[in-house]
């Protein structure tokens, strides 16, 4: 009791100080608040977390030293020229994988659902005709070579394809650039779509580092007006276009917002993947962090081919996140002239957030987020996992783990919450895909989230009880803590020890020292497959307890206080 008494005391001094404390930045590896290795299979850390980045409002968006308000790096800044194309020369010979190449004669730009033009109309938002048609969608993979990435052998292929995005209410077509790779050899595979956050762009190592990975086919596209060098940079208006109200720009049509071409963006990768003889198109899936992440929870909702989905530090449910005044959308609206009153941001609520569109998903979904996410609180990561229907869900929430803040101020070793955000991250895109795409016996059972957790009171402070699924006959519990927050803003846990027939409790004289009624708070459990050598760890964790009407400190994103 006393050990756990003396820690919820200095975490009440870490949450006054973090009140008037004064922020540095790390300059250590991750001090640009760039994605932690962690969170991407390559290992390079280049996808953009810096949403959050300590730098200034005027850099959230922004990530990997592009300023995407920059109209220079806007290839599709003009609005008056519809998207390129043409023949694609920085994608080398389009026939020289001529065996997996889809390269019809391409056709001159047109505008898509006019009267009179060769396109059909659109029916819809995310209208699956138009989105599923190879044809149209012209896909090119060129330039094939072959990589080795983290023990694995893969082929590799530089990526084209088109996709649309809506101008004044018209759609117009714009190519879309990545990269794509699979493990070598002639079985046919799942495919995943990789999709990346606000301001970041593929790289080959997205798409090498998640095929090593899982095991399967891999396409990591640049979403629109993105990217650094020819073979990446995708046609489109940037997500900052207009200081970014290219994100927000619903009026008059909600496919005007940056979201809704990314995600499209994303689908049409699909389409790639799908018309290839090396894929299997009943097994598709997809994943990206923060906006990838974003535009995957969409996906999974409006497209019934993708059977798994692993959004990674996102949600839908902005509404609720725009609850707290520090909620990074209020600070996104406001360089870009709007409010959350403006009708650009209830009709991006509407129509494309993922809370309003999941009800009718197909797809298995695993949502991962951080306990403290300033982006997407847990407010709107409960909101938007309940609005996923059936029990083919989980979540797995990583303690003290947010937007790249816990790297400026953080409750314990940056080193430690990196830890468990592999364990969730990496073993959670293995664990789901392999069990969704049948791909791997370790993982044909994935345990249901821990239930049943009871508080009792014993004189001043509360014992806990949760009851625990043991993982079946190929997987273990590896570890099972309580986490709880006074303001899921900053957290402590403690580990919880079997007390048999599957139920877990706190240790002896270790207590919750406060009324659980007043915490926010959460049980995670750590399994792991039965290797003697190095085994595959992933989380599940239950769905966070909240207080009535609480609305969670969220960390300020140009100071992390």
């Amino acid at each position: 009791m006393r050990r756990f008494a003396v820690l919820w005391g200095v975490f009440a001094l870490l949450t006054a100080c973090g009140a008037s404390g004064e922020a540095t930045q790390d300059t250590g590896e991750y001090g640009d608040i760039h994605l932690p290795d962690a969170w991407l299979p390559d290992g390079t850390g280049t996808d953009a977390v810096a949403d959050a980045r300590p730098d200034g409002p005027s850099d959230l968006p922004f990530a990997d030293g592009a300023d995407d308000t920059s109209e220079a790096s806007d290839p599709g800044a003009d609005a008056s020229i519809p998207g390129d194309l043409g023949p694609d020369p920085a994608l080398g010979d389009p026939g020289s994988d001529a065996a997996h190449d889809i390269d019809p004669e391409v056709a001159p730009p047109v505008d898509i659902g006019a009267d009179g033009t060769e396109e059909p109309d659109w029916d819809g938002l995310f209208d699956p005709v138009p989105i599923r048609d190879p044809a149209t969608a012209e896909c090119t993979f060129t330039n094939h070579r072959t990589a080795f990435k983290d023990g694995v052998l893969l082929d590799v292929w530089n990526v084209s394809y088109r996709s649309w995005e809506s101008r004044d209410g018209t759609l117009h077509p714009i190519r879309i650039r990545g990269f794509a790779a699979r493990p070598t050899g002639t079985t046919t595979l799942p495919g995943v779509v990789q999709a990346h956050g606000l301001g970041g762009y593929a790289e080959e190592s997205h798409a090498t580092g998640t095929a090593a990975l899982l095991g399967t086919f891999v396409l990591a596209f640049t979403g629109p007006g993105g990217g650094t060098t020819p073979e990446n940079t995708s046609e489109g208006l940037a997500s900052g276009h207009a200081g970014g109200y290219r994100m927000f720009d619903t009026v008059p049509d909600p496919r005007g917002s940056w979201f809704w071409a990314h995600a499209v963006a994303g689908l049409r990768g699909l389409t790639c993947l799908q018309a290839r003889g090396d894929v299997d198109a009943q097994r598709l899936g997809m994943t990206g962090f923060s906006a990838g992440g974003v535009v995957t929870l969409i996906g999974a909702a409006v497209d019934d081919r993708i059977r798994a989905a692993v959004p990674l530090s996102a949600s839908g449910a902005w509404d609720v996140a725009v609850q707290a005044p520090k909620a990074w959308q209020h600070s996104l609206l406001t360089l870009a002239g709007l409010t959350s009153d403006s009708p650009q941001w209830t009709t991006l609520i509407d129509t494309i957030d993922s809370s309003r569109l999941l009800h009718a998903t197909q797809s298995k979904i695993l949502m991962v987020n951080g306990s403290s996410d300033e982006f997407f609180p847990l407010t709107a990561h409960d909101a938007t996992f309940a609005a996923i229907p059936g029990d083919t869900k989980r979540t797995s929430l990583v303690g003290n783990f947010d937007h790249g803040c816990y790297t400026v101020l953080a409750p314990e070793p940056r080193e430690t919450i990196e830890g468990r955000v592999e364990i969730a991250a990496k073993g959670g895109q293995r664990m789901w895909f392999s069990h969704a795409f049948g791909t791997d016996a370790d993982f044909a059972y994935v345990p249901m989230p821990p239930g049943n957790l009871t508080f009792t009171k014993v004189g001043d402070v509360w014992v806990a009880h949760v009851l625990v699924d043991g993982g079946g006959s190929k997987l273990s519990v590896d570890q099972v803590r309580l986490w709880a927050s006074t303001d899921a803003k900053y957290w402590l846990s403690l580990e919880l020890e079997s007390k048999g027939s599957g139920i877990y409790g706190t240790k002896d004289k270790e207590f919750v020292p406060q009324n659980p009624a007043t915490l926010v708070y959460f049980v995670d459990v750590t399994y792991k497959t039965g290797g003697l050598i190095r085994p595959h760890r992933f989380s599940i964790s239950s769905r966070p307890s909240l207080p009535a009407g609480h609305v969670p400190t969220i960390l300020d994103i140009s100071s992390c206080l």
